[in-house]
């Protein structure tokens, strides 16, 4: 399967209707926010934007790809989301960033996201040969061959 038809209307996210029926309570409100803290391909975020009318949503992603794919998804929402490259332990920054004091929902959706294991060159993928790259952003930080290829064993342990 290429990269381009992962990010299509194949992708189905894990446990779509319940994480919504959770989180759309608390995202009733004008001026409510949820972070999706891992927006992958936007799937979690366009249901949470589409039945929550009143929610801004940021969503956070280290993949560049995923976040451009996702800006694609939501671009019918594009007046309210915010999507931001980091990690979690960035999330504090991001909010600040963005002059967010708080939240009243948070989506973990924690894993390895079909955009990475379906795309031979991203070196995940565990079906066939590939190079091993396993970086979530491939703009940054040594590849696993690096790793493997320089690291002592101590290092590595």
């Amino acid at each position: 399967m290429s990269t381009g038809a992962v990010a299509g209307h194949r992708h189905v996210p894990v446990l779509l209707e319940r994480i919504v029926d959770l989180l759309a309570p608390a995202l009733a409100e004008p001026g409510s926010i949820v972070i999706d803290a891992t927006l992958g391909l936007g799937g979690h975020a366009h249901a949470l934007l589409e039945r929550c009318p009143n929610a801004r949503l940021i969503g956070i992603d280290r993949d560049a790809q995923a976040r451009a794919r996702a800006a694609e998804r939501l671009a019918a929402f594009a007046d309210r989301i915010d999507i931001v490259p980091a990690v979690y332990d960035e999330l504090p920054a991001a909010l600040a960033g963005l002059g967010v004091t708080s939240v009243q929902g948070i989506l973990f959706d924690l894993g390895v996201s079909s955009l990475q294991l379906d795309a031979q060159e991203r070196g995940f993928a565990y079906r066939f040969d590939g190079p091993l790259d396993m970086r979530m952003d491939q703009g940054e930080g040594p590849t696993a061959a690096d790793v493997l290829a320089t690291y002592d064993i101590a290092a590595l342990t």
